[in-house]
């Protein structure tokens, strides 16, 4: 078989000019010397400031904190020698009354492509030395936009830049008559198809059947974590070579991507174009293909053989029954006794920290009540009064829950919890009839001990029972009340 290639190349360069007018350009900064060959620059920026007033971690972020760094009578305190040579860069590009004369309008937030060359100011400790070198800027560590610099412009368009990671100060080399040119690239390749005569060919067929099982045990591993454990067999293999007629034949595709460059071209600049050309097929490959598949099953277990639960929150509504406590009267004359049994109902969310220890918030609806035979107005005499300190009291507490048992089937729990009791209504009744006196509650602290035990039938869904002690602390008008209700619940519970 005889293949033909024929590739078609077309570069089209769009190139824009740019140049300073005339600048004082005393200092060291701007002066190139033609026979010098740049250094290639490629480490982090920083080691080495020229004015540390003018740094990134300094503070230094926006150009109004520029213009104030460099108006700061501390910057010129603390760094005399530094601020004297960027005064007289100032005044090399147009400012008479050097860092007195600069705006924010003369400040902008720029970049510095890399591999621009040009001059980079340094500061040498150990002489101490400020100078220049030449280089191919490409430090490591800055952005893909190139490196973040303060463009610092003159009054006639003369500049310079301060790096914002180091605060050096950089410029660009402009030699042989501003000779640097900002240069675009397009390189297209149209990609060509060649196609031969059909032939059978050999496929080898090849299928692979895993099993892989992950084990929760709880221990840790040899490195100290905690953390599954996978274990990976294969279960069934296939591997046959069978025969397919190709009827196009050995096609053959060659194409590239197009590219689309910006970069500077200058003296020192080396400009190489390489497409990377892609072919479906290569001229001398084998003749066969080749069809591999790969398929798992990952089941998960714990180490006792049971699926581990691995839920966050849990969601608790619980309703039952609630007796509470009554209050005794240092009074011979006035007697009082229980109002029986009263519906409660609980709503919770928790976050499971641990399978032993969860914590969340509880609102539940109860009601207090009482009876005595004070001579209320309106009541009849030789008769008890109902007397509802709440109806109800909604106490939003706080809790935490210590569990004893495995995420699944029977668990048993002990809750400790603390808040504030919000009371919506009070009343005193006589024999159906609501009496014009009121108890005059108002809301007051309450804590609760909570004994239950739950059955999950999976790691979402289970059943609850509970037994709570819960204490109230609430101020009426003629007395304070210190009642111990004593809910008896059945709920469901939700996790996720």
């Amino acid at each position: 078989m005889k293949y033909f290639y024929l590739l078609f190349l077309s570069a089209f360069l769009f190139g824009n000019g740019y140049a300073q007018k005339a600048c004082s350009r005393k200092s060291p900064l701007f002066q190139f010397d033609p026979q010098v060959h740049a250094r290639l620059f490629t480490e982090k920026l920083g080691n080495h400031p020229q004015f540390p007033f003018l740094q990134r971690e300094n503070g230094i972020t926006t150009p109004a904190l520029f213009i104030k760094s460099v108006k700061d009578a501390g910057s010129r305190e603390k760094y005399p020698d530094e601020f004297k040579i960027f005064d007289a860069l100032l005044k090399d590009i147009g400012f008479k009354g050097g860092y007195k004369d600069l705006h924010l309008s003369n400040i902008k937030n720029s970049y510095v492509n890399d591999g621009t060359l040009g001059n980079l100011g340094f500061y040498n400790k150990e002489k101490p030395d400020y100078n220049y070198i030449y280089v191919r800027l490409n430090p490591a560590g800055e952005g893909r936009d190139g490196v973040r610099a303060w463009k610092i412009t003159g009054p006639s368009g003369c500049y310079f830049y301060i790096l914002h990671t180091c605060g050096n100060a950089f410029y660009p080399s402009h030699q042989d008559g501003d000779c640097c040119r900002l240069i675009q690239a397009e390189t297209r390749i149209n990609p060509l198809e060649l196609a031969a005569e059909g032939k059978d060919r050999p496929l080898h067929v090849k299928i692979n059947f895993y099993k892989a099982i992950i084990y929760y045990s709880g221990h840790r591993k040899k490195d100290g974590k905690k953390g599954p454990d996978t274990l990976v067999s294969l279960i069934r293999s296939i591997d046959t070579t069978t025969i397919y007629h190709d009827s196009i034949g050995k096609a053959v595709r060659v194409s590239a991507r197009e590219v689309v460059n910006k970069f500077m071209v200058c003296r020192d600049t080396v400009w190489q174009m390489r497409p990377v050309l892609v072919a479906d097929s290569l001229p001398g490959a084998a003749d066969s293909m080749s069809y591999v598949l790969s398929d798992t099953v990952y089941l998960t277990k714990a180490s006792n053989g049971e699926v581990p639960c691995h839920k966050k929150w849990e969601i608790s509504l619980d309703g039952g029954v609630s007796y509470n406590a009554i209050p005794r009267f240092d009074n011979t004359a006035i007697h009082t006794r229980t109002d029986g049994g009263h519906p409660v109902a609980e709503l919770a969310i928790s976050r499971i920290f641990s399978p032993w220890f969860q914590a969340g918030i509880s609102a539940t609806y109860i009601t207090l009540s009482y009876q005595d035979d004070v001579a209320y107005p309106g009541s009849t005499a030789g008769t008890y009064n109902t007397v509802y300190v709440g109806k109800p009291l909604i106490p939003v507490q706080l809790f935490g829950k210590a569990t004893i048992g495995g995420p699944l089937h029977w668990q048993s729990n002990i809750s400790l919890s603390a808040g504030y009791s919000v009371h919506v209504k009070d009343e005193i009744a006589d024999n159906g009839n609501t009496l014009t006196t009121k108890p005059g509650v108002k809301g007051g602290l309450t804590a609760g001990f909570k004994l239950g035990v739950s059955y999950f039938f999976s790691c979402k869904f289970g059943l609850g029972a509970s037994f709570t002690g819960q204490y109230f602390n609430n101020s009426a008008t003629t007395m304070n009340y210190h009642l111990m209700a004593l809910p008896l619940t059945l709920g469901i519970r939700y996790r996720f």
